[in-house]
C-alpha cells in the first residue's frame, strides 16, 4: 500500500516535481505520469522553491536538472538557481526531504553554461541525490557506468509510459494521408519531433535518396533546433521529389496524422539513451527502425520484433530499403504496450518514494565530491 493510502498517516505524501504540469504542451511525459501518481493520493505540485522552504515536502523529484539550472547565457543567473535551490533544499531536508533524480539520458544533448559552473552544479546534484530512477534496466547500469561516484546511491527502474491518452492516435490511415496529401500506394517514412543534432535527419535524407524505391516517400516534420539548419534540410529535399518537410513545431494533432499516415518511422539518433519519440509511435502503432544503442534493444525486447528493429553501426541504404520491406510485413493492429502503462509506472514511482523515505539518508564523504570534480 502506498504511503498516501496507508492506514494512521496524518497526511499524504507530497512530491515538488521539476517539471510536473507547466510542460504538458511540449511533452506530455510528465503530465501524464503525476496525473497517475495523484490517483494514488499522493499531492503533486510544480517545484516551488518558497513551498520547500516553508511547507513540508517528503520529496523532490528532477527530471532534467542541467535544463533547469544550466539553460542560461549569463553565468550569474546560473549560479543563483543553483544557490537558491541547494539552499532551499538544505532547509527542506531539516523536514526530511529526499532528491529524487530521474536520469532520461547520461549526459545533456548540448552543452551548457561555463565548464566551472557544470562541474559546481555536478558536485551539488551527486551529494544531493537520494535516489535515482531510469526508464531501462540498461539505464540503470549506465548512469552506474558513467557516474560511479553514484554508485551507492538507490536506483529503481520506472518506464516510460505511452502517449495513447495524450493524441488522438486512432484517425484511420487513408484519412489521415487524405488530409496530408499522401498517396494511398505510397510507402511513406516518417521521422517526427524536434529536429536536433543528435538525431542525425540530414544523414536520413541523404541515405534516403539512395535507396532505389520510387514508391517510397519520407517526411521530416519538426521544428529544427540546437543548431540544426532549416535551410540545409531544405535543400537536401529539393534534391528528391520523394522527400517533403514541414520544418514548423507541430500541434497534437498535426503530429498523430504524420504518424498515423506513416508506413515506418525512422529515429537514426547518433546518440540516445531512451527515445520518447519511439514510444510515441509505438502509441501510434507505427513499426520503428532505431540504432542498436542505448536501450532500445531493450524497447525491442519488451514490444517484440515486428514493432521494433534496431541496425547496427550507421543508418544505409541497404538497412533503410530492408526496414522499408519489413515494415510491410503482417502485424497486429495495435501494438501491445501493457509494459507502459502509466498506472503500473505510478505504482512503480510512488514505491520508490516510499522506499526512499524509509530509509537512512544518504552520507556522501568528501572523497566522493572531490571525485566528481
Amino acid at each position: 500500500m502506498s504511503r498516501a493510502a496507508a492506514p494512521g498517516r496524518p497526511r499524504p505524501l507530497v512530491v515538488e516535481a521539476e517539471p510536473a504540469f507547466r510542460t504538458a504542451h511540449a511533452n506530455p511525459y510528465n503530465a501524464s505520469l503525476y496525473r497517475a501518481v495523484q490517483r494514488r493520493g499522493v499531492v503533486v505540485h510544480d517545484l516551488s522553491l518558497r513551498r520547500l522552504l516553508t511547507r513540508h515536502v517528503d520529496v523532490v523529484h528532477l527530471h532534467w536538472p542541467d535544463l533547469t539550472f544550466l539553460s542560461s547565457h549569463r553565468p550569474l543567473a546560473v549560479l543563483v538557481r543553483l544557490a537558491s535551490f541547494f539552499a532551499a533544499l538544505g532547509v527542506a531536508r531539516l523536514r526530511g526531504t529526499r532528491l529524487v533524480w530521474t536520469a532520461h539520458n547520461l549526459a545533456s544533448h548540448e552543452t551548457r553554461s561555463t565548464p566551472a559552473l557544470r562541474t559546481l552544479y555536478r558536485r551539488l546534484l551527486v551529494a544531493n541525490i537520494d535516489g535515482i530512477l531510469t526508464l531501462t534496466h540498461d539505464g540503470a547500469a549506465a548512469v552506474q557506468a558513467a557516474h560511479p561516484e553514484l554508485g551507492d546511491v538507490p536506483t529503481f527502474v520506472t518506464p516510460h509510459g505511452h502517449y495513447r491518452d495524450d493524441y488522438d492516435l486512432t484517425v484511420p490511415r487513408d484519412r489521415a494521408r487524405e488530409a496530408l496529401d499522401v498517396a494511398p500506394g505510397a510507402r511513406l517514412v516518417v521521422t517526427v519531433g524536434q529536429i536536433r543534432p543528435y538525431k542525425n535527419v540530414p544523414r536520413l535524407m541523404e541515405v534516403f535518396a539512395q535507396v532505389d524505391a520510387p514508391d517510397a516517400r519520407l517526411a521530416v516534420v519538426g521544428k529544427p533546433a540546437g543548431g540544426v539548419s532549416a535551410a540545409t534540410l531544405r535543400e537536401l529535399a529539393a534534391a528528391d521529389a520523394r522527400i517533403v518537410t514541414e520544418l514548423a513545431f507541430l500541434t497534437g494533432d498535426r503530429l498523430a496524422l504524420w504518424l498515423r499516415a506513416a508506413d515506418l518511422v525512422v529515429l537514426p539518433y547518433r546518440q540516445i539513451q531512451n527515445s520518447g519519440s519511439a514510444l510515441l509511435a509505438l502509441s501510434a502503432d507505427r513499426p520503428v527502425l532505431v540504432p542498436a544503442i542505448g536501450a532500445m534493444t531493450e524497447l525491442a525486447g519488451a514490444v517484440g520484433p515486428r514493432w521494433v528493429r534496431c541496425y547496427e553501426g550507421d543508418l544505409d541504404a541497404g538497412t533503410l530499403a530492408r526496414a522499408l520491406d519489413w515494415a510491410g510485413q503482417d502485424r497486429p493492429d495495435r501494438c501491445d504496450l501493457g509494459a507502459f502503462d502509466w498506472d503500473r509506472i505510478a505504482d512503480a514511482t510512488v514505491d520508490a518514494y516510499e522506499t526512499l523515505l524509509a530509509s537512512p539518508r544518504r552520507k556522501v564523504p568528501h572523497p566522493a565530491l572531490d571525485g566528481a570534480r
